[in-house]
């Protein structure tokens, strides 16, 4: 192959496998615009988008000895991409459906504290998730956070779609009764995190 010689995707994606800067460089160069301007159609934000390109290409770097270089490597970074627009705009969500919630319900007992925020909610939401057991709590990041859909879980962690479905439903049910037992109301939690 000759230096002017362009590299191809396959070779870039096995040289970043091992660690190559370079090919790791050259892909952001290529995809990097791609996907900001996929970003920015969805979620209308510079920052937003920046920050999606960089959460990618963060995740492409630390899991690049997992990458495939037989598989699509463009398809797998609007994947990641899509996934974080999603959990962008869910998160936005959240934030508006629980400010209207608030407002449309003063009279409701929704937090022990009035002056609780979103980010506080948030925080207590995350922390029920942690008390989750490993595996459990491991299904259901990979539904909520990474999008996944049970039969793809079952596949990842080589489990029946059916101890998958059972570990979601007790999951919720456990995630539910514990921010109650924090004051929140099983209602707004479904509606800003499910």
């Amino acid at each position: 192959m000759k230096k002017n010689d362009p590299i191809s995707e396959t070779d870039l994606v096995l040289a970043l496998k091992d660690g190559n800067l370079q090919a790791f460089s050259e892909l952001f160069d290529q995809y990097g615009k791609r996907l900001y301007h996929f970003s920015i159609r969805y979620l209308k934000s510079v920052e937003d988008a920046e920050e999606i390109v960089q959460d990618v290409f963060l995740k492409i770097w630390i899991n690049r000895a997992e990458l495939s270089a037989q598989k699509s490597f463009e398809s797998y970074l609007f994947t990641i991409t899509k996934n974080g627009i999603l959990n962008t705009i869910r998160k936005s969500k959240s934030e508006q459906v629980y400010q209207n919630y608030v407002k449309l319900h003063p009279q409701k007992n929704v937090l022990l504290d009035d002056e609780l925020d979103f980010n506080e909610l948030e925080i207590a939401y995350k922390k029920v998730v942690d008390k989750l057991s490993p595996r459990r709590r491991e299904i259901f990041i990979l539904s909520r956070d990474q999008s996944l859909s049970n039969a793809e879980i079952a596949v990842k962690m080589n489990i029946s779609l059916k101890t998958v479905e059972n570990q979601m439903t007790s999951a919720l049910s456990e995630i539910r009764r514990n921010l109650r037992s924090l004051g929140f109301s099983g209602i707004i939690f479904f509606e800003l995190f499910l």
